[in-house]
């Protein structure tokens, strides 16, 4: 019997990679997609899924959705926030995100659907050895997008205590790939790339010394994937390579790849910033063993995608 998904938020870079590598599967689920009226959803052109609009906040849109599509599972994507996100951004996502997300708990809780949450690496905050973060290890976020991703898992927890709610919690690294925005605040690879193209100047957060866990995207989708169709539950997940680069490394590798120069402009180092988050993957490979892709080759084939469309 094939699995229902409701995916609120499905139509962005993450969402949608998830959303097609689902649909490549054998006896893959039936997909709804929860989103915006006016939201961009040109990512999930030629995907066989259910469209239907409307916003996290419409609670009686999305049980009578989950009546009518007989829903066994939620797949929560939706944040306004980015790791640089100001204190009133975090008011607004307290408002429109988190309190919302709160309802949703209790209605999956009722109607038996299990709720499955993209949190962030953003929720372990500083490294104070330098190792690996893992799942258990404590969360001590230092930006607001961190803490509004925390309260969130806080929650989940305390629903599935009281009221049984059935849950994944996903914490993935920095995705990069294929359908990202090259123009956004975050994303240095597709960022960088962009910049490139347009012959602009990259802009480097402090010294470029500031370490970080990248996964390309085709890797995350099918980890999750594997992981969704398994029998695991009630958990948290790292979603990540395993592997720390820094800012440098990352333009060297797309240096070594790109056929324009790389060039470079330093602005100041922001608080909301740490200096590196690694994320544990032995959970993630135990419960989904695949191949993952080198952080040069996921460049390349990124960058090359883009310059073919490009010129």
């Amino acid at each position: 019997m094939a699995e229902n998904y409701l995916f609120i938020g499905g139509a962005g870079f993450i969402g949608s990679s998830i959303i097609r590598q689902m649909l490549q599967q054998e006896n893959h689920p039936n997909i709804t997609v929860l989103e915006l009226p006016h939201a961009d959803i040109s990512r999930l052109k030629e995907c066989d899924v259910n469209l239907v609009h409307g916003t996290l906040d419409d609670t009686d849109l999305i049980e009578q959705t989950i009546i009518d599509r007989r829903i066994t599972s939620i797949v929560h994507l939706v944040s306004a926030m980015t790791p640089g996100s100001s204190y009133e951004d975090y008011l607004t996502e307290l408002r429109t995100v988190v309190r919302p997300t709160i309802r949703l708990l209790e209605l999956c809780s009722s109607h038996h659907v299990r709720l499955v949450f993209f949190s962030s690496c953003a929720v372990y905050g500083e490294s104070e050895d330098g190792k690996p973060f893992r799942e258990t290890d404590r969360l001590k976020p230092i930006s607001y997008y961190g803490l509004s991703k925390q309260i969130i898992e806080a929650n989940i927890r305390f629903e599935h205590r009281i009221n049984g709610l059935q849950y994944l919690i996903f914490r993935p690294s920095n995705p990069y790939g294929i359908g990202q925005n090259m123009h956004a605040k975050q994303g240095i690879v597709a960022v960088a790339i962009g910049k490139l193209l347009n012959r602009q100047p990259i802009t480097i957060w402090g010294d470029g010394s500031a370490v970080r866990d990248y996964i390309y995207i085709d890797d995350l989708a099918l980890a999750v994937t594997k992981i969704l169709r398994s029998c695991a539950i009630n958990e948290a997940i790292n979603i990540g390579s395993g592997e720390g680069l820094s800012v440098k490394d990352i333009l060297g590798h797309l240096s070594d790849v790109a056929t324009e120069p790389v060039r470079t402009q330093n602005a100041p180092s922001r608080k909301s910033d740490v200096t590196s988050v690694v994320l544990c993957n032995d959970r993630m490979l135990r419960i989904a063993p695949i191949r993952l892709t080198s952080t040069r080759s996921g460049i390349r084939t990124f960058y090359e995608s883009v310059k073919t469309n490009h010129d």
